[in-house]
């Protein structure tokens, strides 16, 4: 049973995607599971673990109230605890706040997606997965593709949501620079070499061009000897160059996977960093229209569903309050402004607004700047 979800260590690409939007469980049903086991939110791995625990227990009681077969309850039950052994593994895990389980026990068929933003809990129980929740993660990172080349290597990788995949590597054969008594001799070696590179350079261009149209992405970053990289990136399809935001000089062959990936996550927080100072510019640019700024306003933005981009510093933590009844938080107790309605304390108030921006889907910003400091480290893009 145990081998059953299989826990998916690339980036989640667009075909595994429409692999799951495409299982449908006839005459069964399907468990697509939503896991919360953020350290951030629970302070350690074995508190993560009790509370993962506590919310399955409440999943399990839930399968044996339902009004369907025994045999499908049976699966839903096997299903559980297939998500249970796979979430206490994964827990404290790099890059991981929140699991996201698709799993049919009956049809042998499971994945596991560990993700790098927060996620209430949740679990559905159809006929095919529930999507809805991922697809608002997902949508919260851009997708970087990485091209490397130099005369005759390439490689092509994919970072996206704190991880990377090398995607396709190929080579081509190259005549080397040789010397020639005959210096005509030579300036026609000479020629053939360097066309010969312009056309492993095409071939490099059409590779990326196809993986854009099969895996958009957002942002491309080229690499290789800094001599020759201008040649290749005029080479370059135009909706490749429009994505262009980084030119790295790079040993092609020799540079292991792990240092890619941290230079693309470096570039990564520096547009990021841009993006959230336009997105501060705008917020005080459009005020009181579109801006909101300290955590009153913003809070008001999330209930009405109005927060287009919420600014926030991931390490900003102040306890508040959210009305049981219409769910508006705030920083004080008492009645609900809004309907009047009792409140319950939250631990933090910060990490509750990132969540309900995230199910608006909105984009969320993580910003640690002075100016977002003295405004209690909240602000929100209004839609309208």
């Amino acid at each position: 049973m145990a081998e059953i979800i299989d826990v998916h260590q690339g980036t989640l690409r667009a075909d595994v995607l429409a692999e799951l939007d495409n299982f449908h469980a006839t005459d069964q049903r399907a468990s697509s599971y939503y896991l919360d086991v953020d350290l951030r939110r629970f302070g350690s791995a074995n508190a993560a673990r009790v509370e993962l625990g506590n919310q399955l227990a409440r999943e399990r009681e839930r399968l044996r109230r339902m009004e369907i077969t025994h045999e499908v309850r049976h699966a839903l039950l096997r299903d559980l605890d297939e998500v249970e052994s796979v979430g206490a593994r994964v827990v404290g895990e790099r890059h991981t706040r929140s699991l996201a389980c698709f799993i049919a026990s009956e049809r042998r068929f499971g994945r596991a997606f560990p993700l790098p933003w927060p996620s209430r809990h949740r679990a559905f129980f159809e006929d095919r997965f529930v999507l809805w929740p991922l697809e608002q993660i997902l949508d919260q990172s851009d997708r970087y593709a990485i091209a490397l080349t130099d005369k005759d290597d390439a490689r092509l990788f994919l970072f996206f949501q704190e991880r990377i995949e090398e995607v396709t590597t190929f080579k081509d054969e190259i005549p080397g620079r040789i010397r020639f008594p005959d210096r005509s001799r030579e300036l026609e070696y000479m020629r053939k070499h360097i066309e010969s590179y312009h056309d492993h350079f095409d071939r490099v261009g059409e590779a990326a061009f196809r993986f854009l149209q099969r895996e958009p992405f957002e942002h491309l970053i080229i690499g290789g000897l800094w001599e020759t990289l201008p040649q290749f990136e005029t080479r370059l399809h135009r909706y490749l160059r429009d994505r262009l935001v980084a030119r790295w000089d790079i040993d092609v062959q020799h540079t292991p996977t792990p240092q890619i990936e941290e230079r693309a996550r470096y570039e990564e927080r520096q547009f990021l960093e841009r993006q959230a100072r336009e997105t501060w510019a705008a917020i005080q640019d459009e005020r009181p229209t579109r801006g909101a700024i300290g955590p009153p306003e913003v809070f008001l933005a999330l209930w009405g569903r109005r927060v287009q981009t919420l600014l926030t510093d991931q390490d900003a933590t102040r306890p508040g309050f959210r009305c049981t009844a219409c769910g508006l938080l705030s920083l004080d107790a008492g009645a609900c402004v809004e309907c009047g309605g009792e409140k319950v304390a939250v631990q933090n108030v910060h990490d509750e607004a990132v969540r309900d921006a995230i199910e608006q889907s909105s984009h969320v910003r993580f910003w640690n700047d002075p100016a977002l400091k003295a405004v209690d480290s909240l602000a929100a893009y209004r839609r309208y």
